[in-house]
């Protein structure tokens, strides 16, 4: 839902840009609705691929107990950390896309962190401390599941996308795409962990 949605948005935003007549007020309706999508769903996507996660460790009962827990606060946290990226992006390029590596961390603290939730840390503080303890292997997962990867299968497979028009290619594509988030989502919940624990047994 998460692609079509962003295709169908795409598309619509293209065409306005293309009308001869003019079509700002469409551009602006259809480019909100864009950033609100970008928003939306892959708050939604981390947040279950983090409960799957959660699951196999603290035998959560069902999603609707953790989301009614923690879907808000991720928001909330998300839409911080957003302000912070732009902030930094309007001084330059690369630092907003530093400090966007930096608060990768930002749900694995929200849903992972005890010490979070009895408020005793700030939630993009405690993602740049993990990052920066673990920059390597985060840049390296970030690089080839949200990068590299992404950008080979949008280059030759962006067009088999439209569930509208091949609903077969379109649907192997999200689950390839949700199979790679998984498996990021996995890895970097790894490196959290491990901080975690390092952090435990010097406590």
């Amino acid at each position: 839902m998460s692609n079509n949605i962003d295709q169908y948005l795409n598309i619509q935003v293209e065409q306005a840009l293309q009308n001869p007549l003019g079509a700002i007020n469409q551009v602006y309706f259809f480019g909100f609705l864009s950033i609100i999508s970008s928003i939306i769903f892959p708050v939604l996507l981390i947040t279950t691929a983090l409960y799957a996660m959660s699951k196999a460790q603290q035998h959560w009962e069902n999603i609707t107990t953790f989301f009614g827990r923690y879907l808000n606060q991720v928001f909330i946290e998300t839409l911080r950390s957003w302000g912070k990226i732009l902030g930094w992006s309007l001084l330059f390029i690369l630092p907003g896309v530093w400090k966007y590596v930096e608060l990768i961390f930002v749900p694995f603290v929200v849903t992972s962190s005890v010490s979070y939730e009895n408020g005793e840390i700030d939630a993009l503080k405690a993602s740049s401390h993990v990052f920066r303890r673990h920059w390597f292997k985060a840049i390296a997962i970030l690089f080839i599941f949200h990068l590299f990867i992404p950008l080979i299968l949008t280059s030759i497979f962006d067009s088999y996308r439209l569930i509208w028009k091949t609903p077969i290619a379109s649907l192997a594509l999200s689950l390839l795409d949700t199979y790679l988030l998984l498996v990021s989502t996995q890895l970097l919940f790894n490196v959290f962990q491990s901080e975690v624990r390092k952090h435990d047994s010097h406590v």
